[in-house]
């Protein structure tokens, strides 16, 4: 047996050679008081809360710990900021969640762009929050480059 299998390409589940590894193209994590986040949208209210977030992530937010919720994303949003190596829209970049409120990334417009030229397929996500502060790792993962 060599090893391969060449898969029929029909989600059957078996592989087709040659396959490409993914690695870890590159990392960002970010924290924020809550205390700040308040501050914040106390200041400027409705326009800094839709330069921010999207309409999905605002209706999400309702009915929970709201600010937590939001500073939550606001911490995912610069960490993948920083996995990505750039600043951009805060609207190209959505936190949502499945069903088990397991976070995921949905990159937009810029932010996809850039994710395509860096070769990033994928950027998990992992958020935490405690009394004061919430945060939020990104991975940013791609297929490994040819040498």
């Amino acid at each position: 047996m060599s090893g391969r299998n060449e898969g029929s390409g029909k989600g059957d589940g078996k592989i087709s050679w040659p396959v490409r590894a993914l690695m870890i193209r590159a990392i960002g994590i970010d924290i924020i008081k809550i205390e700040r986040l308040k501050k914040a949208l106390q200041r400027w209210g409705t326009r800094l809360e839709r330069k921010v977030f999207t309409p999905e992530e605002i209706n999400a937010s309702q009915g929970r710990t709201r600010l937590t919720y939001l500073a939550g994303r606001f911490a995912a949003k610069e960490a993948v900021f920083k996995s990505l190596g750039t600043g951009g829209y805060w609207q190209d970049i959505e936190v949502l969640a499945e069903k088990n409120n397991k976070p995921y990334i949905v990159l937009q417009k810029k932010m996809k762009i850039i994710a395509d030229q860096k070769g990033v397929k994928k950027i998990l996500i992992s958020l935490s929050h405690d009394n004061d502060y919430a945060i939020a790792q990104a991975i940013a993962i791609g297929e490994e480059k040819d040498q």
